[in-house]
């Protein structure tokens, strides 16, 4: 009789054990894994049921989801052996005679390339192009080029290739905008002149533009003095003095101007500076002596290299036009053949960034993965189900033991205090 009483006593203790994980902080700091595993075998139905709704959910939001593709295009910039980096000299010049890659802190040559490809430059150029702030809905061409950046993922591989990865809503526009990168970095190259020969070549260019237009003035000024004075075109000695001081003048400027081309990538004690300066001080000497009417000629009357003080005072005026005309047409010509010279260096250097594959219309999205998003929701239900079970477990047993529960209460009314 005194056992049946203590079985049935006894009864209760046991289910609750069974129902529950027992947590006594007074006990070892172990988890019976038996009891743990019969706790969660019980629950079993809600456990399943939470990750499966977890899955459903999922697959059905990713079904809704506007399915993202990703076009890659592959380039191989210049290699280090005829990199621009090594050829900067300017800016090696100016970081005080270091080489290029160290005077722009560059550990990688390829960084030059990143950056670019990352500029504001190429990033505006493809918005205007693919009306990229309209599609992405934004007020501001900045926030317009975070998106961009955030669509684009440009990469330096370790086989010293690079790829450049648009994401985007439509296949086909991620592979124009992919491909219209290396077209924009082309164009972006072509008019930074990144090359020592493409840096001549835009000195020179420049040059150029600006003595066209002084020549094109001095051609309307020269109009001008002809339809005052009525002189068309002074002969003999004063026509002969006039081309001859236009030619030096013409030949001392170019020489100064290939010399400013030659210093910003060598220093002074360089044999071919030191010859310019050489030949420059030479025409100036030949110039100051012909305008002032002492010539190293023969000494003949006839001499060509009459000075200008003997030119009649009425044909004075038309002749100083004409000799700025002369003087500039002479210059445009050694301008341009300098601008010629220095294109076909930029040519040779070969400093052209090639594309390896170009980046076609993906057949496959890239995001979202719809099988991997669901399996990983379906694991994430059951373990965040099977915590809501073994925390209700042990909230139980807390309640029934005397000092848990006191300090439950003592929680409670802090946070009723705080709230």
């Amino acid at each position: 009789m005194d056992m049946d009483v203590e079985s049935a006593n006894s009864a209760p203790s046991r289910t609750m054990a069974m129902s529950a994980v027992q947590f006594d902080p007074a006990a070892e700091d172990t988890v019976d894994l038996l009891e743990l595993g019969v706790l969660l075998a019980r629950r079993k139905r809600f456990i399943a049921l939470s990750g499966l709704i977890l899955a459903v959910v999922t697959l059905a939001t990713t079904l809704i989801m506007k399915p993202t593709f990703t076009a890659k295009v592959v380039i191989m910039p210049p290699q280090k052996s005829s990199s621009p980096l090594a050829q900067l000299g300017a800016l090696s010049a100016l970081a005080g005679g270091g080489g290029a890659a160290s005077a722009l802190g560059l550990k990688n040559p390829d960084d030059l390339y990143i950056g670019l490809l990352q500029s504001e430059s190429i990033a505006d150029a493809l918005i205007q192009r693919f009306h990229l702030q309209q599609l992405y809905k934004k007020k501001l061409r900045s926030e317009t080029r975070k998106e961009l950046k955030s669509n684009t993922k440009i990469v330096s591989e370790k086989s010293g290739m690079m790829s450049i990865a648009v994401e985007d809503h439509d296949p086909k526009r991620a592979a124009d905008i992919a491909n219209a990168y290396v077209e924009e970095l082309h164009s972006l190259m072509g008019h930074l002149a990144i090359s020592e020969a493409g840096q001549r070549r835009l000195f020179f260019e420049q040059q150029m533009e600006q003595e066209k237009n002084r020549l094109a003035d001095a051609e309307i000024a020269l109009a001008e003095t002809e339809r005052k004075t009525g002189i068309i075109q002074p002969a003999g000695q004063a026509q002969a003095t006039i081309m001859s001081i236009a030619q030096l003048r013409a030949q001392i400027a170019a020489s100064q101007v290939q010399l400013q081309g030659l210093e910003a990538s060598a220093t002074e004690q360089n044999p071919e500076v030191i010859l310019l300066q050489t030949q420059i001080a030479g025409l100036e000497s030949q110039l100051a002596s012909l305008e002032k009417g002492n010539p190293r000629g023969t000494g003949m009357q006839d001499d060509v290299e009459l000075p200008t003080s003997k030119v009649p005072a009425a044909s004075l005026e038309y002749i100083r036009k004409m000799r700025d005309v002369r003087y500039h047409e002479t210059l445009f010509e050694l301008l341009a053949r300098q601008y010629e010279i220095a294109k076909v260096d930029e040519a040779k250097a070969g400093e052209v960034v090639q594309v390896v594959d170009p980046a076609l219309v993906p057949d496959r999205k890239s995001w979202p993965p719809r099988a991997l998003l669901t399996i990983l929701a379906a694991i994430l239900g059951v373990l965040f189900a099977s915590f809501w079970v073994i925390l209700q477990a042990a909230y139980r047993n807390w309640e029934t033991n005397p000092e848990q529960a006191f300090k439950l209460r003592e929680l409670r009314a802090a946070l009723r205090l705080r709230s």
